[in-house]
């Protein structure tokens, strides 16, 4: 294993893995840190590997305010296929681009209001393919089924535990909400005010692991699931416009590969 720290972008990162190394990991703990280790290997390793790997270094990007490495939050890391990077990036770009259709809400301006929040969330966030891998440790050295070979180049995203949920979609605030424990996300909607057009059964939420739930916000359908910090809400648009159907669907799509 050959070890490096680097300083840089993580749009940058990709672009200047080597091009020698069979699997390259890249270990941050913020899509937003500039501090990142990466780790590079000359032929294919076990997730077990990457991980002791990561643990044994991650005081390598302890930043100059922190005494020692903040504890991981297990449940938001996340494995990251960095050779996907120009597929996401082009979703990405299509459902901005869907976003940006304000025909039918011209005369509509809390749509047009949410719309561009979203938009304005979703430029300034980074995107990957997430891969549906287990990460607990102790699961991965104990089960060979949960300990596959990995090759190519990845981020390892291993976050500190947030104080919020995300509400995003339909309302006009679109962002953070304080977490609360056992908050359901009706009250997380309501403090971040549903606009008209939107969908007043359902909301989607999406688990800091990636798991996507239907969650029930009617009176009718009421349903208690636990949202964890870090966790998305997204609101649908609801007649909006006319191709708010796909843009829905491309949105929660996206959201699954959020970098946290």
């Amino acid at each position: 294993m050959t070890l490096f720290i680097k300083f840089l972008p993580l749009l940058l990162i990709f672009l200047a893995q080597s091009v020698s190394a069979e699997t390259t990991i890249t270990v941050t703990q913020s899509a937003s840190a500039t501090k990142t280790l990466t780790l590079e290997y000359s032929q294919p390793v076990r997730l077990v590997q990457v991980v002791e790997d990561s643990l044994a270094n991650i005081s390598k990007l302890v930043s100059q305010n922190d005494i020692q490495p903040q504890p991981i939050y297990w449940l938001s890391a996340g494995l990251y296929d960095l050779s996907t990077a120009t597929a996401v990036e082009n979703q990405q770009e299509q459902v901005l681009h869907l976003l940006s259709n304000q025909d039918s809400n011209k005369n509509k301006p809390q749509n047009i209001q949410a719309m561009k929040a979203l938009s304005d969330w979703i430029i300034v966030n980074e995107f990957a393919k997430r891969e549906a891998i287990i990460l607990d440790f102790d699961s991965i050295r104990l089960k060979e089924e949960l300990n596959p070979l990995i090759s190519g180049h990845y981020l390892f995203s291993l976050p500190t535990k947030p104080e919020y949920v995300m509400v995003l979609g339909a309302v006009e605030k679109n962002g953070k909400q304080p977490f609360r424990v056992r908050q359901n996300a009706t009250k997380y909607l309501d403090w971040a005010l549903p606009i008209d057009d939107s969908d007043n059964s359902f909301a989607w939420l999406i688990q800091p692991d990636g798991k996507v739930e239907h969650y029930p916000i009617a009176y009718w359908n009421n349903h208690h699931i636990d949202i964890a910090p870090g966790a998305i809400i997204y609101l649908e648009f609801r007649g909006a416009q006319e191709n708010e159907q796909v843009l829905n669907q491309q949105v929660i799509e996206l959201l699954k590969y959020w970098i946290r």
